[in-house]
């Protein structure tokens, strides 16, 4: 993370970051420190000290009810209190699902949030959600996560965005139970709201995008087919590296893909902006997460979904 902040206080770096002004949550003698040693003048950051973290191990919503001093929850109370405009965790997802939850609260009409992750795909971007926030679902809830991937995409700039169910096949019936129950639910309600639903859909639409623009599955599904899409990424990168004697141009699709707005995923459902990064994530994709929470936050992205989560909702 130090790395992360050092990249975004150069001011040979990227110049659309030098409009961030950014607050370092954690132990306040270790950020200074870990600056100092990057270069970076502690007194041009602004560092709110917590305690603690929360352990990769440990229950993280017994953590967070332990202590009030967990990075995550001191976050959360600063965007809660409007001294931020958005916050980023790249550490214990689950922590930091359950901090925004209890700290900024749900949108009405979500019962659970879903983290949603811009996929990058040759149609265009896709919305994948969930993508680890919910590892078990009911066809309720992945009908709340479509209204809201819909509304998300809507909120950036897609014109009447389609939706489709992540399952093992297009076919009708294809899928588990939970599958099927909740096609059936999606194809009788998303009309109704005004919302194209374009059915089952499989893992490669993902990456391809030709047929639905929001694709909904649950969190642990939706994991692991990111980590797949990650993985093969990286893999045809050292493929085709070695198939052409240089590898430089395939890598620098795998950097420029790790750092556009598929570097984060975007808490949805809960009041405030709240982008989650992976837990290995580089510098530069860490200065990714920062800069897709900025976007969110000057675009009024989270109450713009509130609005069309609201609107489909009530037809």
């Amino acid at each position: 993370m130090a790395d992360a902040i050092a990249r975004l206080c150069d001011p040979a770096g990227d110049p659309t970051d030098s409009s961030i002004d950014l607050i370092v949550v954690g132990p306040a003698s270790m950020a200074r420190r870990l600056l100092l040693e990057r270069g970076v003048d502690p007194d041009a950051v602004r560092i709110v000290d917590a305690g603690r973290g929360a352990s990769m191990a440990g229950n993280p919503l017994s953590t967070l009810r332990a202590h009030d001093d967990v990075t995550v929850t001191v976050a959360v109370g600063l965007v809660s209190a409007r001294l931020a405009d958005g916050w980023v965790s790249v550490g214990h997802t689950g922590a930091a699902v359950a901090a925004a939850v209890l700290g900024l609260g749900r949108l009405a009409g979500m019962s659970r949030p879903a983290l949603a992750v811009v996929v990058p795909s040759l149609a265009g971007p896709v919305v994948l959600v969930d993508a680890g926030a919910a590892t078990d679902a009911t066809p309720d809830v992945l009908r709340q996560f479509a209204l809201a991937g819909w509304a998300y995409s809507t909120s950036l700039g897609v014109a009447s965005p389609r939706v489709g169910l992540l399952t093992i096949g297009s076919e009708e019936g294809k899928g588990d139970r939970l599958r099927k129950s909740a096609h059936d639910l999606l194809a009788e309600t998303l009309p109704a709201a005004g919302v194209r639903y374009v059915g089952p859909v499989e893992g490669h639409d993902v990456a391809l995008g030709s047929l639905a623009d929001v694709i909904v599955t649950d969190g642990f599904t939706g994991n692991v087919l990111l980590k797949g899409i990650e993985g093969a990424v990286r893999w045809s990168a050292h493929r085709m590296g070695q198939l052409y004697g240089d590898a430089e141009p395939a890598r620098r699709i795998v950097r420029e893909t790790a750092t556009s707005e598929f570097a984060g995923g975007m808490l949805l459902g809960v009041n405030g902006v709240t982008v989650v990064g992976h837990g290995a994530g580089t510098a530069d994709e860490i200065c990714a997460c920062v800069r897709l929470a900025d976007k969110a936050a000057r675009l009024g992205l989270v109450t713009a979904t509130q609005r069309a989560l609201a609107a489909v909702s009530t037809t």
